[in-house]
């Protein structure tokens, strides 16, 4: 009878442990994810950011492809996406950070993020 109680104990235990492996397992795979999106894949609105782009940037950026190179002398927004460094992560920080020579814009989280879509949009183009 206790050979059997040692044993159900080793089994319940190595189960247990199992089951906390492909949870902590799962756990991680869902992280990995979540990184990446965040890292690669802008969550905003791309024509909400056009439009936010049309209203706030367009006094010094051009901020559409038809109107490459007429800005007056802020980079074009075509250029900046085209950078090898813009990525959401290097948008978001840059837009969330106070400038020198832009207005510090106080922009909602929702509103950055769809200004970054819009910024990523142009780099198909």
């Amino acid at each position: 009878m206790l050979r059997n109680n040692w044993i159900r104990i080793a089994l319940v235990i190595i189960l247990t442990l199992i089951v906390l492996f492909f949870i902590r397992l799962h756990g991680a795979a869902g992280q990995v994810v979540a990184q990446g999106q965040s890292a690669q894949q802008p969550r905003g609105n791309v024509e909400s950011g056009r439009l936010y782009a049309q209203n706030w940037c367009t006094e010094c950026h051009s901020v559409e492809l038809e109107t490459a190179g007429t800005g007056k002398f802020a980079p074009d927004f075509t250029v900046i996406a085209k950078r090898r460094s813009t990525t959401v992560r290097s948008l978001n920080a840059f837009l969330r950070a106070s400038h020198k020579l832009m207005p510090n814009f106080v922009l909602k989280r929702d509103e950055a993020d769809d200004i970054v879509a819009y910024i990523l949009s142009l780099k198909r183009g």
